[in-house]
């Protein structure tokens, strides 16, 4: 990947993190803390493709470690997702439910 190419995603990546960090700040829900974890990591591991792409610990590159640590993150952070999202959705139904007009 083109380093021009990897400067943009680092930027994208950079500015989520600000938005999502200051979620996780401001509203101190698990869910916004885990994806700014996400960013944390993915612009640790961007971070280091491009200004030292040829770094090795232990016979692996430290962006693996990184991205794979992203991975989990985001796959943590789906499921909070959806969690939130199907309680809104029952909680939703619910209301209708007992709010409906009875004949």
């Amino acid at each position: 990947m083109p380093d021009w190419i990897i400067l943009i995603v680092l930027g994208i990546f950079l500015i989520h993190l600000y938005v999502f960090g200051k979620l996780a700040i401001e509203r101190r829900e698990l869910y916004y803390i885990v994806v700014t974890f996400t960013f944390i990591m993915l612009v640790i591991a961007f971070t280091l493709r491009l200004w030292a792409p040829g770094l090795e610990v232990g016979g692996y590159s430290p962006f693996w470690t990184f991205r794979i640590a992203a991975w989990c993150s985001t796959a943590v952070s789906l499921t909070l997702y959806t969690r939130r999202k199907l309680q809104a959705r029952t909680q939703a139904q619910r209301a209708r439910v007992t709010n409906a007009p009875t004949e």
